[in-house]
């Protein structure tokens, strides 16, 4: 082949890989662990695997196709180094490197960004290709927003059902709007740089799309960047125009657009507001305690490692090893961060100095190369306005979340469009830069061969690092399935070879195992299945095998813990595993409560109450207003140990303290009921009664129980109104009941003993009571 045909084959590949590069947000397949993640970071690793080795042997080739210098570049190559720093430094170093299956934001990952980034700023250069690639990102951006759209009258659209904010095939709505923030801003550069009718009618159609698409995420953090970026682009371009006219239409756009907000915000109590999408836009209250609790923990990691962080994707880990127990008072949700939710101390706390200087450089370099270009009049006014106020947009947008693969794909487009406008003889009016003399001419035989050796090495690295994860994950899912069908046999099969294929993300793998075998643990079939031990020492294994290599990690330990001790019935010596495990989680987050109260169960289950007792004590003192703590101790003491007077006060205290534990089964329900009945408040058993029908359905001698405390405290027509309800459950247990209803007798044990021949059978299977004085709905007994 002559040399003209090699180089155009391997820029032909380089183009596969750059425009392919864009598509990465796009892919959605719904046959591995976190598909809206791990499917799309498969796809770029492998395209990029792909492409990069033709990249490279064509940079070799011809030198018209290398980077050249650009500060911004340089500043990105240095922060990657800081980062690398990181994770040679870092407190899990295979977390920093290869990152987890839900995130994939570890530095393997990163370095295909990188790659992507250098393929382009070394092929395309021109403003004519520029303008294709971003048409192209346009159209993309385009069919995402439809996607996303289509996600509110068909919710099931994706497989996993939309709640009332969409995220399309990001599913995460505050994803789905910050990669809108950069369509909308390389849409209004495409517009003023173009002088066609039909293209402008085409980018005020996306831009339509892609609005839609951003009010239907809901995502305020978004909003806020969107509309200081917007606010940036119309100072700047104010400043820079020539044109009063223009001036004074930017100024009335602006003034528009804050009236407007103006008029939302006056009006957002208002009916219409608060039932809409917009009601998210207008209340800024519910900006969580839980964020800055994070913060305040990246900021104590970053003072203990100050230079390097805690290394890349560890913020798990300063997160439990500073954990806040306040953060319980909002839910378990918000107890298990693995980012600070705030992009600036995500750098500082896991990256450390290094990290923090080159980040910022990066954009400090940005804003230089934007002026630098402008200055030189190699763009103009409006490329510049949109160059100045999108990465502030981002910026800032990025001050209420973290980065995802998704956005990483926007953020180097715009990264490398600025490098590509600040080499020297860019130009929005030639197709071509100036010549450059290539150096001394390469053998293109030797080219190919390098193309070979280095398509051969990517390849082996793909089929290891993309492949073989994938895999295992897509054969993990299997199991599960099989599971869900009841498949046990197969179930089992699919765990056994997905765990046999070699994969750094066995976290997920290894967890979804072990839930489902809990669940199965629980439901009496374990021992049915003929190879249950088998399956049970094979998530031993990997169990151990994960906190071996990634011991700082609590939450893994954690799973483990509750895994042995569900089993240890079965297991004997499962009981060890679980202890050592739990005493090792709550060494790696002291004040976690959860691992507390886990661990305090453990003790109980062993009759070891006077440590769970002491265990619960020194979790109340972490937080004396979190009720949950209160209920535990409340519970065992009333109810294992007979201490009823001083049970009954820390159940009573539990639902009572400023962060009140929440009644979440009839059964809870019945021993609240037996706590107010022990210091007499009659008046809280009406309420807890009144609430019964909104709980979940519980067995008979529960309510009897709650109608046994009414009786005692003078309730009769509470106690009468259950015991109605509990009768048409139950004829059998009605019968029982005649002595009182014939008013032989007056309480129900007396009932009961008259009628010891007539046995009380369960309740019936059907939840729902049909009882035409019903007035509330739920699965439990119908009270007037």
């Amino acid at each position: 082949m002559k040399r003209s045909q090699i180089i155009r084959l391997f820029k032909v590949i380089t183009y596969i890989g750059i425009y392919g590069g864009l598509l990465m947000p796009l892919i959605f397949w719904p046959v591995v662990i976190f598909p809206f993640v791990f499917s799309k970071l498969a796809f770029l690793q492998l395209l990029i695997g792909i492409t990069f080795p033709a990249y490279v042997a064509l940079a070799w080739l011809d030198s018209r196709y290398r980077p050249k210098f650009s500060l911004l570049y340089v500043a990105i190559i240095a922060y990657f180094f800081a980062v690398a720093a990181s994770v040679i430094f870092s407190v899990d170093v295979a977390r920093s490197w290869w990152g987890n299956q839900e995130r994939m934001n570890g530095l393997f990952t990163l370095l295909h960004f990188l790659a992507w980034l250098t393929m382009t700023i070394g092929v395309i250069k021109t403003w004519p290709q520029w303008r294709r690639l971003l048409n192209y990102q346009v159209a993309l951006s385009g069919f995402m927003a439809i996607i996303a759209i289509l996600q509110k009258p068909f919710p099931n659209l994706l497989l996993f059902p939309a709640g009332d904010r969409v995220g399309g095939l990001l599913d995460n709505p505050i994803y789905m709007a910050a990669y809108q923030i950069f369509s909308l801003f390389f849409i209004a550069l495409l517009w003023m740089k173009s002088d066609s009718r039909q293209a402008r009618l085409f980018y005020t159609f996306v831009a339509l799309l892609d609005i839609a698409a951003f009010i239907l995420a809901q995502s305020r953090g978004a909003l806020v960047g969107l509309g200081i970026g917007v606010l940036v682009f119309c100072i700047t371009y104010a400043i820079l125009t020539p044109s009063r006219k223009t001036k004074k239409r930017l100024l009335a756009f602006v003034s528009l657009c804050f009236i407007s907000y103006g008029f939302l915000f006056a009006f957002r109590n208002t009916e219409f507001i608060q039932n809409s999408t917009l009601s998210r836009f207008t209340n800024f209250s519910v900006a969580s305690r839980t964020r800055f609790i994070a913060w305040d923990i990246a900021w104590k990691g970053f003072i203990d490692r100050p230079l390097t962080g805690s290394g890349l994707d560890t913020f798990h880990i300063t997160f439990n090893e500073k954990y806040n127990p306040e953060s319980l008072r909002f839910g378990y949700y918000e107890t298990w961060f693995d980012r600070a939710h705030n992009t600036m101390l995500d750098v500082i706390s896991m990256t450390g100095l290094f990290g923090l200087v080159t980040f910022a450089a990066i954009f400090i370099s940005l804003y230089t190369c934007v002026v630098r270009a402008y200055r030189k009049k190699w763009i103009d006014a409006s490329m510049t306005s949109v160059l100045v106020a999108l990465p502030v947009a981002y910026f800032v947008q990025n001050l209420f979340v973290f980065d995802h693969p998704a956005l990483f794909s926007m953020s180097y487009l715009l990264y490398a469009f600025v490098i590509a406008i600040s080499v020297r003889g860019f130009s929005l009016n030639t197709n071509e830069l100036p010549q450059v003399q290539s150096d001394k001419v390469k053998n293109v035989n030797t080219a190919l061969i390098l193309l070979v050796i280095l398509e051969v090495a990517a390849l082996f690295m793909v089929w290891r690092t993309t492949i073989l994860p994938f895999r295992a994950s897509m054969i993990s899912i299997a199991s599960n399935k099989a599971y869900a069908n009841g498949n046990f046999e197969d179930a089992y099969r699919y765990a056994e070879k997905a765990f046999s294929i070699t994969t750094p993300y066995l976290d997920e793998q290894s967890f979804l195992q072990s839930r489902n075998f809990i669940s199965l643990a629980g439901t009496g079939k374990l021992e049915s299945i003929p190879n249950w031990r088998e399956w049970h020492d094979l998530i031993i294994r990997v169990s151990n095998k994960r906190v071996e290599e990634h011991p700082k990690n609590a939450h893994s330990r954690f799973i483990f813990a509750r895994f042995a001790e569900s089993l240890s019935r079965f297991v004997p010596e499962d009981s060890a595993i679980s202890e050592t495990q739990y005493k090792k989680a709550i060494e790696l987050s002291p004040k976690r409560q959860q691992l507390y109260y886990g661990y305090a169960r453990f003790l109980i289950d062993r009759g070891r109450s006077d440590e769970a007792v002491a265990l619960l004590n020194q979790v109340i003192s972490f937080d004396v207003e979190q009720g949950e703590s209160y209920w535990l101790l409340g519970l065992h003491q009333y109810f294992d140990r007979g201490e009823k007077e001083e049970g009954a006060k820390n159940m009573i205290l539990a639902v009572e303290s400023t962060y009140s534990y929440v009644l979440k089964t009839g059964q809870e329900a019945m021993a609240l009921v037996s706590a107010y009945d022990q210091v007499g408040e009659k008046e809280k058993i009406k309420e807890i009664i009144a609430m019964l029908p909104n709980l979940p359905q519980a067995q008979l001698g529960v309510y009897v129980e709650i109608a046994r405390a009414a009786e005692r405290q003078g309730l009769i027509e509470e106690r009468n109104m259950i015991l109605d309800a509990l009768g048409r459950l139950d004829h059998t247990f009605a019968a029982r009941l005649l002595p009182l209803v014939q008013g032989n007798v007056t309480s129900i044990n007396d009932a009961l003993k008259m009628t010891e021949g007539v046995d009380v059978a369960p309740p019936s299977s059907e939840p729902e009571i049909s009882t035409p004085v019903a007035t509330t709905s739920g699965a439990g007994p119908r009270i007037k």
